[in-house]
C-alpha cells in the first residue's frame, strides 16, 4: 500500500531530506556551543530546544529516506514480476489468453470459427521455440 509521500517524485523527497538533515546538523552544532562554554540559563533552555528540534528534524529526514527506499524497492519487485510474467509468456499481447502447459489458446477468437490463430505465430510461441 503507498504512502501519502509515493505522490512526490523520489528526487524531491531526497532534496527535502537532505535539506532537513543539514538543518538539523545546523541545529545540532547550536546546541552543543552553548552548552560547550559558559551560559547563562535561558541560552542554555534555547540550546536544549535546539537540541530537541534537531531529533525530530532528524527523524523527518530518516522517514523521508525510509519512504524513498520503499518507494524504489517496491518499484524493483515490479519490475522483477513483469519480467517473470513476460518470461512465462504471459505477457504475449497478442489479445489471446494462453494456456503454457498446452500451447493452445484457451478463449474465443473475436473473429470466429475461422481464426487460425496459433500459439507458434505469436510472440509466445517464439519464446518457446
Amino acid at each position: 500500500m503507498p504512502s501519502q509521500l509515493s505522490y512526490l517524485p523520489v528526487d524531491r523527497r531526497r532534496r527535502a531530506a537532505a535539506t532537513v538533515g543539514l538543518i538539523a546538523t545546523l541545529l545540532v552544532a547550536i546546541g552543543i556551543v552553548s552548552w560547550a562554554g559558559s551560559a547563562p540559563s535561558t541560552i542554555r533552555v534555547f540550546s536544549t530546544i535546539a537540541l530537541v528540534a534537531a531529533v525530530l528534524l532528524g527523524l523527518v529526514a530518516w522517514g523521508l529516506l525510509a519512504s524513498v527506499r520503499a518507494d524504489l524497492a517496491e518499484s524493483r519487485v515490479d519490475a522483477a514480476i513483469t519480467s517473470a510474467v513476460a518470461a512465462a509468456g504471459a505477457g504475449c499481447g497478442c489479445g489471446h489468453e494462453h494456456d503454457p502447459d498446452e500451447m493452445h489458446v484457451t478463449d474465443a477468437c473475436p473473429s470466429g470459427d475461422t481464426c487460425a490463430h496459433d500459439c507458434a505465430t505469436c510472440l509466445l510461441g517464439a519464446r518457446r521455440a
